[in-house]
């Protein structure tokens, strides 16, 4: 037993347990030694000879019961001092859990964000890949002037407009398609692309393309003039674009 975390009280109750268990003991056997004395002797045992081992027993009892006492409270003690190291104990223990927990929720959240974050890149180079397109039908030219007059329409003084798709602010623009078209024109696009500046059917598109900021996007933009006086005609861009 390590007895050196008792407290004072309790050691103070103990030795003094043991001091009276100690005395009563020399006393009763002085006693004892005593009478048998007397009875060789032939001497009368007087009530007060005979009172001695009774005292003493009660004498010893009593220390039996203040020394059960104290030992009971060391045992107390003990327990409560296990009880504490074993509360504080669990408690770092339940602290390591939690930590422990909290890490492992940090790293599933980045986790999460970076399968996220790729997903996005990957869906972002896709539509890249594919590209923004913008189109629109531009009418037939109508040269400014005398109403009823036969005026030729010519490209400078056709009407020039801008067509702009909607691509991510951070995107680089890596090719702007162009394509022209009679408005109801059933060929596949590919079969009507042109490059830039190259004049189809009386319409042309301009020879570079333009950026603008559009809020978080920006616009890309291609301009284009229709001077034919009879036919319509669409023109469509496709935006490809990288980061």
């Amino acid at each position: 037993m390590d007895f050196s975390h008792l407290s004072e009280p309790l050691m103070a109750s103990m030795i003094g347990a043991l001091a009276t268990v100690a005395a009563a003991l020399v006393q009763l056997r002085i006693s004892w030694r005593k009478e048998i004395k007397e009875r060789e002797r032939g001497q009368p045992i007087t009530k007060k000879t005979r009172r001695g081992p009774v005292i003493v027993v009660f004498a010893l009892l009593a220390a039996a019961a203040v020394g059960g006492f104290a030992l009971s409270q060391y045992f107390v003690s003990l327990r409560e001092g296990d009880r504490d190291s074993l509360r504080a104990d669990l408690q770092s223990k339940l602290s390591e859990i939690n930590a422990t927990a909290t890490r492992l929720e940090q790293a599933r959240m980045n986790e999460r964000r970076q399968i996220e974050t790729e997903v996005q890149r990957a869906d972002a180079s896709r539509f890249g890949e594919e590209g923004a397109a913008a189109s629109v039908v531009v009418g037939p030219c109508k040269p400014e002037g005398t109403p009823g007059a036969r005026q030729a329409c010519t490209e400078q003084s056709a009407l020039r407009i801008a067509i702009c798709a909607r691509v991510p602010a951070a995107a680089n623009v890596k090719e702007v398609q162009l394509y022209i078209a009679s408005e109801n024109s059933k060929q596949p696009w590919q079969e009507s692309r042109v490059q830039p500046g190259q004049e189809a059917g009386e319409a042309r598109f301009a020879e570079k393309f333009s950026e603008r900021s559009d809020g978080d996007a920006k616009q890309v933009c291609q301009r284009f003039a229709n001077w034919s006086g009879e036919k319509s005609r669409i023109a469509r861009i496709l935006v490809k674009y990288a980061f």
